[in-house]
């Protein structure tokens, strides 16, 4: 009688562990790209100082009104795939409202309604838009068109390290036709004025923001506050893939043997590490010499946003976002959510972003200003009363995307193996967006992948291009 072999079991390989300091949404997605992708294969722990998820996008409660609002209102466009691939994933693309036109109010002219064409192939889909913006002639009108089209033919690669505010004046955009239409989308979408910002962030704006396909300029806004979305619905689905969220965890230092000291005094040990920290705080948190010039990004100059937050005894428009033209004011939101407290009143959020001349006015002066525009936009606003108002400016809520900032950028991936970065200010290709921390959150765990299993991890495609984008625009 043979004897049965008895073979020895198979003992399973420990899991990695990996520690994710910072819980915004380049936090978020790293986790979430982890633990959904190589489940089994990671022990994933995200530690946040704050005592929510969210990062800068992020709510307060109002004091007297006891209302729960955003800091400053936050937008996807249809072009954000990775930001609206993370939200549905989780079950959670219903949260957005999707708009497909936007209403530009100009303080001497009607109301102008920029919808771009559902017939036409992109990028001319467009050209009906910027014929319906009623506050520009025919000849500023053709030089939109003309610098798009300069813009289509000119490689990403081959912008060097141009500033836009140049490159439009000789592009033939007179000086009106940069205010009213180039510096409106620009500060909303950069957050930064026209004069400082980098012609590669324009282009990623114009051309994959608008141009490149039907939907990319879809405006979504939030059904409910950032807190609850980003900070609740979408951390506690990404914990039940796993990952261990833990609030209150402030972070003091990363060492070089890979442990991660807390405040609280503990030492915690992992076999990679995350930093997805805001850009002016990394240097301070990563081994010295880790990454290139993270003295010199951590002293770059931010652009601030500010949020007034203003409620009327009534409502003043219906609409549920309008742009504003030529006025201190940029975006007004209505509240995107039904209220359970109408009793406080009808909210509203004007936005206003690189607001360094704003915050040096004292706050009942701008918000007294920004009444007047509100007044001459919305007419029902003049039988309104005020109730209550609050200024909030983030002086750090994003970072001013120079040319000299873009060249700092890193890769996700730096000299220390184990040792990852996140954050919307890492080389994502995209502006300080929610959709350039989803990247740089897929990208750092790409980092990680490769680092331990040698695999890859794609960030998403952007939305998919017709034949006449894929021959008039250059990659």
């Amino acid at each position: 009688m043979v004897n049965a072999v008895t073979r020895p079991a198979r003992v399973a390989k420990p899991k990695k562990r990996v520690l994710i300091v910072g819980g915004g949404l380049a936090g978020l997605a790293t986790a979430e790209c982890l633990a959904r992708d190589y489940s089994g294969r990671f022990d994933i722990s995200l530690l946040e100082a704050k005592r929510t998820t969210g990062g800068r996008a992020g709510s307060f409660q109002e004091s007297k009104t006891g209302r729960t609002v955003d800091y400053c209102q936050h937008v996807a466009m249809g072009c954000c795939t990775n930001f609206l691939g993370l939200l549905a994933r989780q079950g959670l693309d219903d949260q957005l409202h999707r708009y497909t036109s936007l209403k530009f109010f100009h303080p001497e002219y009607p109301v102008s309604i920029f919808a771009p064409s559902r017939w036409l192939p992109a990028p001319f889909h467009l050209m009906p838009a910027f014929s319906s913006l009623r506050y520009l002639n025919r000849s500023q009108r053709r030089q939109i068109k003309y610098a798009l089209f300069r813009l289509f033919r000119t490689s990403s690669e081959d912008l060097g390290g141009s500033l836009a505010k140049p490159w439009l004046e000789t592009h033939g955009q007179d000086k009106v036709t940069i205010r009213d239409f180039w510096s409106v989308i620009v500060v909303s979408a950069l957050g930064e004025s026209i004069d400082r910002v980098s012609l590669a962030a324009v282009r990623k704006v114009f051309v994959d923001g608008f141009a490149a396909a039907h939907g990319a300029s879809d405006v979504l806004v939030p059904k409910l506050p950032l807190v609850e979305l980003i900070g609740g619905q979408l951390t506690v689905a990404i914990e039940k893939l796993g990952v261990e969220v833990k609030l209150g965890q402030v972070v003091r230092q990363i060492s070089t043997d890979k442990n991660v000291a807390t405040a609280d005094g503990k030492v915690v040990a992992a076999d990679h590490v995350v930093a997805a920290v805001p850009w002016h705080a990394v240097n301070d948190l990563v081994p010295e010499n880790a990454v290139d010039n993270l003295e010199c990004l951590a002293v770059a100059p931010a652009s601030p946003i500010s949020g007034l937050h203003l409620w009327f005894d009534r409502q003043i428009t219906d609409l549920p976002h309008a742009v504003l033209v030529g006025t201190v004011a940029q975006w007004v939101f209505r509240q995107p959510w039904e209220d359970k407290q109408a009793s406080a009143g009808f909210y509203y959020q004007v936005v206003i972003s690189a607001s360094q001349s704003a915050r040096c006015l004292p706050q009942q002066e701008l918000i007294e200003i920004v009444l007047g525009e509100l007044q001459h936009a919305f007419p029902e606003t003049r039988r309104a009363n005020l109730v209550q108002s609050k200024v909030v400016t983030d002086p750090k809520s994003v970072f001013s995307i120079t040319p000299e900032f873009e060249a700092l950028r890193p890769p996700s991936r730096t000299c220390l193996p184990w040792l990852h970065l996140a954050g919307d200010w890492v080389a994502t290709g995209w502006p300080a967006t929610m959709e350039s921390a989803v990247i740089s959150g897929r990208m750092a765990a790409a980092s990680v992948v490769q680092r331990e299993f040698g695999g890859n991890l794609e960030v998403e495609a952007g939305l998919p291009l017709g034949w006449l984008a894929r021959r008039l625009i250059k990659p």
